[in-house]
Order: structure tokens, then sequence, then C-alpha cells
């Protein structure tokens, strides 16, 4: 007698699918991955017109065709194929635009604008010492004077 072995079908187990790789962020691109024709144009005129060190990546590239760089203590220039444009703010809130054609210029520039005294259409704001004087200027007015001034009101003619 021959013996047969009778084993079972082994089932496999199913196969897990495979494991899923995190996908990495995409970094986000904050300037363009190339230099401009007037971003370096810009940083070799400013070099050679003895202004701040500004590297050609600070000079960000404007709608207008302009490009422009901002300094540490507020002031940008704004680079344009006629030259350099200050734009220094002063203490009332407003920006001097100035044009600018070496470091001397813009030293310059910024001292005019750190005087300015000049409220740039705000309203004005009297200090006490400015209020009295200005009270003493301006004198009391007598009404009966003025009506005596005036023509009297003349009578309505009849029909």
């Amino acid at each position: 007698m021959t013996r047969r072995t009778h084993t079972k079908k082994r089932t496999t187990p199913a196969a897990k699918p495979p494991a899923l790789r995190a996908v990495l962020p995409v970094r986000p691109t904050t300037s363009p991955e190339f230099i401009t024709e007037q971003q370096m144009t810009a940083a070799y005129t400013a070099r050679l017109a003895e202004l701040p060190l500004i590297p050609i990546t600070a000079w960000t590239p404007q709608p207008n065709g302009t490009v422009r760089a901002h300094l540490a203590d507020g002031i940008s220039l704004t680079h344009a194929p006629a030259g350099f444009t200050a734009h220094t703010p002063c203490p009332n809130g407003a920006h001097h635009h100035t044009p600018v054609t070496n470091g001397q210029d813009l030293r310059n520039a910024t001292a005019t604008a750190a005087h300015c005294t000049d409220l740039h259409g705000q309203a004005r704001t009297l200090t006490l010492a400015q209020a009295v004087a200005t009270t003493a200027d301006t004198q009391t007015l007598d009404v009966t004077n003025l009506r005596s001034d005036t023509d009297q009101a003349k009578e309505h003619p009849q029909p």
C-alpha cells in the first residue's frame, strides 16, 4: 500500500501594499532663480557712485521696470535708467523722493528729510505756546462796529 500524503493547500497571506514614502514638501520660491540685467546694473552703478554696498540679490525688480533696494535705516533706493532716487522717510510720516548721484547726495537727502517741518497735508496740531501766540495775534471784533459799517437793509419796492 502506498501511502499518499494529502496536504492542505496553504493560503499565502495577503501581500501588504508597499509602504508609502512621505512626500517631501516643495520649498517655496521667494525670488527668481536668476539675476536680471537691471539688478546687475543697479548694483554695479551703486558701487561706482560710492553708495552703500548692496548685494545684487537685494535689488528687487518692480513692475515698472525699475529695481529697488531697502537700506537698514528705512531708506529705499530706486534705480532707473535715468539714475538713482532715494526715498527717505521724514518725521511727519511722508517720504521724500530725492535724485541721488553719489554717497554725499544720499547723506544730504537723509539729513534734509530728518529736519523736515512740512506737514505734507496733515492737520496742524498746535502746542500750548503756539496757541497762546496765535490768540495774541488775533483781535476781538465789536458787533456794533460791524453793523455800522454795513449798509442798512432797504425796503422792498411796492408794486
